[in-house]
Formats: C-alpha cells, structure tokens, sequence
C-alpha cells in the first residue's frame, strides 16, 4: 500500500518539476525570441501575459514539489531497505537548498519586477515603436533570475534522481 502512494508521490513530483522547468525552457527559447519578430507594442503586452502564465504554472508547480516533497521525505525512509545515510542527508540538504534558491529567484520575480513590469506595460500605447529603457531594465533582470532557475533545475532533477537511486 505505501509502495503505491510512494510512487504516485514521485510520479507527482516528477510532473511538477516537468512543468515548472518546461515553463521556463518554453519563455527563453520559444515566447523570449518570439516577440522580436511583433511590432513592440504588441511584443511587450504578449510578453506580460506570457509572464503572467508562467507565474500560474510555476505557483501551481512549487504547491506540488512541495506537498509530494514533503511526502517522499516521509515515505523514503520507510520504503529503503537500508536506513539513511549521510550521503543520503548531503543530497537532501543540496537539493533543498538549491530549491529553496529557486523559489526565492521565481518569488523575486514575481513579487519584485513583475508588479512594475506590469504597470509600465499598462502605460504602453498602441503607438509605441520601441522598447522603454526602463521596462527593458526590469525584463532583463527578470529574464537574468529565469535563466539561474533554468540552470539550477536540472542539478535539482539530477539531485532528486541520486535520491531515489540510493
């Protein structure tokens, strides 16, 4: 019974983590790129909203790493053959840290540049022909905190993976 919940748990949190990551792939290599080719002010309203998605996807991702994390941290003990070691304790803090990174990267995103990224992209004008410096200024450092995510996500995969594996 508890092999079961144990694997959905990790079934959950590999999903989760898929999403979370696939959100922040698809905006540096698919929508990031993408906007060039618009006409600015069309870029920068489908820019926002762009961010506004992947701020749902990623909330509704973390909300789930969290809870099977939590989960899989209770059962993995009871499913492993063998008690933990410290190498299991070693992984677990990086992993931990590296997350807790991240969420505090997506969490300055979101509560720092995105409310301003967001009004300045509601003072854009359908006559607008270029990037405004400031909002540029905003986008990049919003954009430098989803490229260290996108690097940190994969190391936390591998991380989770050296977990599972013993």
């Amino acid at each position: 019974f508890m092999s079961t919940w144990y694997s959905l748990s990790i079934m959950l949190h590999l999903i989760a983590i898929a999403l979370w990551l696939g959100g922040i792939v698809f905006f540096l290599v698919v929508s990031g790129p993408a906007v060039y080719e618009l006409e600015p002010h069309i870029a920068i309203k489908t820019m926002n909203q762009g961010r506004i998605g992947l701020e749902r996807i990623s909330w509704a991702a973390i909300a789930i790493l969290l809870l099977t994390g939590i989960i899989n941290l209770v059962l993995s003990p009871q499913m492993a053959a063998a008690p933990l070691g410290e190498s299991y304790i070693i992984l677990l803090g990086a992993k931990l840290f590296l997350f807790g990174a991240m969420a505090l990267h997506h969490s300055l995103q979101v509560f720092k540049y995105a409310p301003r990224i967001a009004a300045l992209t509601a003072e854009i004008k359908p006559t607008t022909s270029e990037w405004p410096e400031l909002l540029l200024t905003h986008w990049r450092r919003w954009f430098l905190l989803l490229k260290i995510n996108a690097a940190l996500g994969p190391i936390v995969v591998l991380l989770g993976l050296a977990l599972v594996k013993g």
